[in-house]
């Protein structure tokens, strides 16, 4: 049976070519001028005939603002090592991180706040003692384009976790927990430039 919208195109096709004889009556052939018409009448991005490429979005973004980053958990204070706050070494981080795509400036701001900190056991051994544990970060972001004045990307629980042995001979080096803690800060810098960087 032949339907309203196929009767259409083969209408069409009939203008087109000038006569009947030139239209294809195979029924793949058929199927394939259908899809071609379809994808041409409403457009590629929503049947996916093609695509219109992200970063065609923010053209117009050449720098970005780090504002300062909020650690509200007074267990993520700071950094052992070096005595400098972890609010500090994140922002640091995070603009030496977006520096690779763009420069200091306002046309895009990100806004960072640590709501929490959690560090737990998840493995024992035979008599019970922890040999491997899990940190957790609890992150709010929000990435804003300043210049149309639009949310670009938002996130009110975002979870970064990073686990890892605390003995030897468990097929990875162990790490002390401010080893772990410097690798989660650099796991959350990795992570959210790929999410909001890279994939634009």
């Amino acid at each position: 049976m032949t339907t309203g919208f196929h009767f259409l195109v083969s209408k069409s096709l009939r203008f087109k070519l000038g006569s009947f004889d030139s239209l294809l009556t195979k029924p793949i052939e058929q199927l394939l001028i259908v899809v071609t018409v379809v994808c041409n009448m409403i457009g590629p991005v929503m049947l996916g005939c093609g695509y219109v490429s992200t970063s065609d979005y923010l053209n117009h973004i050449e720098t970005i603002t780090v504002t300062p980053v909020t650690v509200e958990d007074p267990d993520f204070t700071y950094e052992r090592a070096t005595g400098k706050l972890y609010d500090e070494v994140i922002r640091e981080a995070l603009v030496d991180r977006f520096s690779q795509k763009w420069r200091d400036g306002s046309h895009a701001q990100l806004d960072i706040i640590i709501r929490d900190y959690d560090i737990k056991a998840i493995d024992y051994d035979a008599n019970n003692r922890p040999i491997r544990l899990q940190m957790k970060l609890v992150v709010d972001y929000t990435f804003k384009d300043q210049v149309r004045s639009k949310l670009i990307e938002q996130n009110d629980n975002y979870q970064q976790v990073h686990e890892f042995f605390i003995v030897s001979d468990r097929g990875e080096p162990p790490e002390t927990l401010g080893e772990a803690k410097g690798r989660l800060v650099e796991e959350l810098v990795d992570d959210l430039y790929s999410l909001l960087a890279e994939q634009w």
